[in-house]
């Protein structure tokens, strides 16, 4: 078979913009910099319905939050419809071999336009970390943390001796109006949890907006469109490749404890902290979300009964991890690692996101252990007693 000449795949990514492609199965809403955001359509269910913005468009390629997936026109073809490279090229239009003229003018035209793009995206992503950094350090300089205990009081939950968790007493909460512009729909107590590098540099913050008259202790937030509850919880800043250090060792650790949530990393430490448990060599990680814990996958797999938009199988990344794309780093003195899953979520997508996360914390002598939550519930529901 007949190998497709760069020129001619350029030609057809020209012809087909990302965002106007996915257009298809999601609706986008448009953001600055040429960027569009939306559901994810080949992970989030039901996504005619949803609007949560994880996955990020434009032009030339796009990126998920959850899949920790990404690419160009062509990639996010196979992935949503299951079909091969050269299945996705002809879908797309098939790839011909344009006129020399026009293919340096949209070379041209591409490469302005990731320039700008770039720039753009390192200024916001400058702002955003700075504007993190403010607010993490006015909630150091207002609270000493006393509104943090008692939510994590109402969840059953310990305060952990850590600086990776501080409150804050004034915070908005802001979300996408028709118009795709950020409105402030809310402001209020919260919980902030430091997101940190390999090295412990400071890259972002995960957001709980606190009420404690609420069951669950988390803010009702409701989407003033539809009545929706929104979620309670927002990252901002750099989450890739990057954790919620909760509570770190005495000592270089030997075991680290990790899962999606806050609450799912501290209720198994509150327990073994009551039982009297030695913790000094081990380790608790949050790594923010379930897409982060297991990073890039190298494919996706039809799930086992839910279907996306178009009635096909809907695809959640596979189980083996993509190596040349970065994730959460472990430390190297690390020899048990225990993985947590909830069983309140999609089982299929959470097996398989622990299983690829495995792959990549394998190393000699280190053994990895999975640890699931029962059925239909998460660990700190466990810890409280729900059934």
């Amino acid at each position: 078979m007949a190998r497709i000449s760069d020129s001619a795949l350029d030609d057809l990514r020209a012809r087909n913009p990302v965002h106007e492609v996915a257009s298809r199965w999601v609706t986008l809403r448009a953001r600055p910099g040429g960027r569009y955001a939306g559901p994810c359509p080949i992970c989030s269910a039901n996504t005619a319905s949803r609007t949560a913005g994880r996955f990020e468009v434009t032009a030339d390629k796009w990126v998920c939050a959850v899949c920790f997936d990404g690419g160009d026109v062509i990639r996010l073809v196979e992935r949503v419809e299951g079909k091969s490279f050269r299945e996705a090229v002809e879908s797309l239009g098939g790839a011909g071999e344009p006129e020399p003229e026009l293919m340096a003018k949209r070379e041209a035209e591409r490469e302005e336009r990731r320039r700008r793009a770039a720039a753009v995206e390192a200024e916001r992503r400058n702002q955003e970390r700075a504007r993190c950094w403010d607010i993490w350090g006015s909630a150091q300089a207002r609270s000493p943390g006393a509104l943090v205990a008692a939510y994590l009081h109402l969840r059953g939950l310990e305060m952990p001796e850590t600086r990776a968790l501080r409150s804050a007493l004034d915070v908005p909460y802001f979300h996408p109006g028709p118009d795709g512009k950020p409105k402030l729909l809310y402001r209020g107590h919260a919980m902030l949890a430091a997101i940190q590098d390999t090295a412990g540099t400071f890259r972002g913050l995960h957001i709980t907006w606190i009420d404690l008259d609420q069951p669950d202790g988390k803010a009702w937030i409701a989407d003033p469109e539809t009545g929706e509850r929104l979620p309670s919880k927002k990252v901002r800043g750099v989450k890739q490749g990057n954790a919620i250090r909760l509570v770190p060792s005495l000592h270089a650790p030997s075991r680290l404890v990790m899962g999606e949530g806050i609450e799912t990393v501290l209720s198994p430490w509150s327990v073994m902290r009551r039982a009297g448990r030695d913790l000094s060599q081990t380790a608790f990680w949050s790594s923010v979300d379930l897409g982060n814990l297991g990073g890039r996958a190298l494919e996706t797999v039809p799930h086992p009964t839910e279907t996306g938009p178009n009635g096909a199988p809907r695809r959640v990344p596979g189980v083996m991890p993509d190596m040349s794309v970065a994730g959460i780093v472990i430390p190297d003195s690390v020899t048990d690692v225990v993985l947590l899953g909830d069983g309140d979520s999609d089982r299929c997508l959470t097996e398989n996101t622990l299983r690829r996360a495995a792959q990549r914390f394998a190393a000699p002598g280190r053994t990895i252990r999975l640890a699931w939550a029962r059925d239909g519930l998460d660990f700190n529901d466990m810890l409280r007693g729900r059934v």
